[in-house]
């Protein structure tokens, strides 16, 4: 009886041998193409907003992080601002985000309940609220690997009275 079990089993080895590859090539040959669309639909196409300088590059603006950070006006809406934060090369912080704070809000070894996330780090422009144009603000820079704050920044405003050129 064993005999006869291994005989069979030998059988369909072979058989399953020769059938799975021949079946997955067959398989592979049968497939249709994936499609590929040539362009997205205008719906789909998201056109980031272009801004312009609307203050001076600040260098001193963290105690402890050596980033310069510049606020940034968009071209379309002057009413819409961001800033854009930058660093030298060998600045490593690992998993940084940044946030707004309003300068009410008192910032302890958390990050406050009112606080606006921004974006990473390393971002081109951060969008700022609207409240940032309405009141004074800080910059905290979390990071999320180390679970902690690493640097708060001095207080900033948005600078709202320059209008754009036409």
């Amino acid at each position: 009886m064993i005999l006869s079990l291994r005989q069979r089993h030998r059988r369909i080895f072979i058989a399953l041998g020769i059938f799975l590859p021949v079946a997955f090539t067959i398989g592979i040959a049968a497939r249709k193409p994936v499609p590929i669309a040539a362009n997205l639909p205008a719906a789909l196409v998201m056109v980031p907003p272009s801004y312009e300088s609307a203050g001076s590059l600040r260098t001193n603006l963290f105690a402890k992080t050596p980033l310069q950070a510049q606020i940034l006006r968009n071209r379309q809406e002057s009413n819409r601002f961001a800033i854009e934060l930058t660093a030298s090369k060998d600045f490593l912080q690992p998993d940084l985000i940044v946030y707004w704070v309003a300068d009410s809000t008192p910032v302890t070894d958390k990050v406050p309940e009112g606080a606006i996330l921004l974006g990473e780090f390393g971002s081109s422009a951060l969008p700022l609220p609207d409240q940032a144009t309405k009141s004074s603000g800080q910059l905290l820079l979390y990071s999320l690997a180390d679970g902690e704050i690493v640097d708060v920044s001095k207080s900033i405003s948005v600078p709202i009275s320059n209008p754009l050129p036409h």
